[in-house]
């Protein structure tokens, strides 16, 4: 089950993005954007997938009680009492809506309530809401939103477009908007990070497997930031070619995106560094190197010093580099290269930091 919530969190941010995506793209006219042709069986089968990857995380939760109470009550007691199972009730009602709106092609206006209503229910029922409840729904709700409209446009557009016609008019209004909801993603960002962890713990926290996937998630998002800005600013000195095609440069930007849902997935599966639970630690003696890349093994209280070394400097030099064959590529119009860059930025980056930082045990 472990193993399923993470999958499910991944299809939950997929298909919320290729639904709000398709919604978005409604409201705008069809000279300002590419023809795009999602097919409506996909999108009915995001709106129930919806259900079904949202249950997960509630089922896991309903198996850990069923030793102590049985199945039935627990299901009872974790739907009707937690935030998690409530949530999923809403969850559950609104996307049959949002299912019979899309099935009889209602108003965009009713579809884009019912996957905002969706996306509420969603921040109620997150972690950071019950760390504060205020706080921790509007800016998990504030935070998916903007996600969900800015990728899920790029997919649709990226995806399911036949053509590049409109194509600078598409990016006139949809620049701006990526923009806006990059602002409000790091901003928000920051509200649930540090509602979660203390900002002064941040560095201490990379001795958890929560705080490496959390760097990660971080890390992956320089390389998308690089290819916006490729395929936002830079198109108009390429499209004099003709054989470029931004589809292919916003499909490799959907990729590394791919990879941030990914690490956002395994996230939160992962308990906080306030919830680990060092008293039964067995021994007194420093992880080593093996474990420390691995994010293993460490059942003490570490303090992280960052310390560079000639290997860690070297490492993060080359991930620079990286970064730089993914601005070589696209002059070589190749995406396959660049989006390879990106994964392996990611990577040295990764490296580059572990190797830096020297641990200290606290007695």
């Amino acid at each position: 089950m472990n193993l399923l919530i993470p999958i499910a969190d991944f299809g939950n941010y997929l298909f919320l993005c290729l639904l709000v995506g398709c919604i978005v793209l409604q409201f705008v006219p069809q000279t300002k954007k590419p023809t795009i042709q999602f097919p409506k069986p996909l999108l009915l089968i995001c709106a129930l997938g919806v259900i079904i990857v949202t249950f997960v995380p509630v089922l896991s939760l309903i198996l850990f009680f069923d030793d102590t109470v049985g199945f039935v009550r627990a299901a009872n007691s974790v739907i009707t009492t937690t935030q998690i199972g409530q949530g999923w009730l809403f969850i559950t009602v609104f996307a049959i809506f949002l299912w019979l709106t899309i099935y009889l092609e209602r108003s965009k206006y009713i579809q884009g309530f019912w996957i905002v209503l969706i996306i509420i229910a969603i921040g109620y029922s997150s972690h950071v809401s019950s760390q504060s409840f205020v706080v921790g729904i509007f800016s998990h709700t504030t935070h998916f939103l903007m996600v969900a409209i800015w990728v899920g446009v790029l997919f649709n557009v990226s995806w399911f477009s036949r053509s590049r016609e409109h194509w600078s008019e598409f990016l006139q209004w949809f620049t701006p908007l990526a923009i806006v909801c990059m602002i409000n993603i790091f901003a928000t960002g920051f509200v649930i990070m540090f509602t979660i962890e203390a900002p002064t713990e941040y560095l201490n926290g990379w001795a958890t497997p929560y705080g490496r996937m959390l760097l990660l998630k971080h890390i992956s998002i320089i390389p998308v930031i690089i290819f916006a800005i490729i395929n936002g600013i830079l198109y108009k000195k390429a499209s004099a070619f003709s054989h470029y095609d931004p589809r292919t440069w916003l499909k490799s930007e959907c990729v590394i995106l791919l990879l941030v849902f990914y690490f956002t997935a395994v996230l939160g599966t992962l308990s906080p560094p306030y919830e680990m639970d060092y008293a039964a630690a067995q021994t007194i003696e420093a992880p080593t190197w093996i474990d420390w890349l691995l994010a293993k093994n460490i059942l003490i209280p570490i303090e992280i010093n960052f310390a560079p070394t000639l290997l860690s400097v070297l490492l993060i030099s080359v991930a620079l580099l990286f970064l730089l064959l993914i601005i070589i590529s696209y002059k070589r119009m190749s995406p396959v290269f660049a989006t390879l860059f990106g994964g392996c930025f990611i990577l040295t980056l990764y490296l580059g930091l572990m190797f830096s930082c020297v641990l200290y045990p606290i007695m």
